[in-house]
């Protein structure tokens, strides 16, 4: 495939490109996100240590990691991944959707090009974050993408 670069689009090709802080863990993704999403739950905000976790879907079947990915089991339904070197959160697995892989937004090469549609457990956000307040809940979007 030819390479489209950083998010960007040609002749409907896609690849989405990202890191870790210092570079030993990569990832390239061959389509789009299916979406992109704020996560407001306490685990999420734990596990990247930020006040909300932007997170971008995946088919799992169109993700290729190079170098050494490190799995923490976060809970009997999810996993994190992470860099062993350097510690940068890259993404999470839900147990129950081993289909899907959800990246963080803050490792893309080019996080510009995906802005979140939609926020998840927005019951749970931090009183003074307000980031998006326009954005559907994930809970309420039953129209499938057309991504999809």
């Amino acid at each position: 495939m030819a390479a489209a670069g950083n998010g960007k689009r040609r002749s409907n090709e896609v690849r989405v490109t990202g890191s870790c802080l210092c570079g030993a863990v990569r990832f390239t993704a061959a389509k789009e996100p299916r979406r992109v999403t704020h996560c407001h739950c306490v685990m999420c905000r734990r596990a990247t240590g930020g006040a909300v976790a932007t997170f971008a879907t995946f088919a799992s079947d169109t993700v290729e990691w190079t170098g050494p990915l490190a799995r923490y089991d976060s809970s009997a339904r999810a996993w994190r991944g992470f860099c062993p070197t350097c510690g940068s959160s890259l993404c999470f697995g839900y147990n129950p959707r081993p289909e899907r892989i959800y990246i963080t937004l803050g490792v893309f090469d080019d996080p510009n090009a995906w802005p979140a549609g939609f926020h998840d457990y927005r019951e749970a956000r931090i009183d003074w974050l307000h980031v998006d307040d326009h954005l559907p809940d994930a809970k309420d979007f039953r129209k499938p993408s057309p991504r999809s």
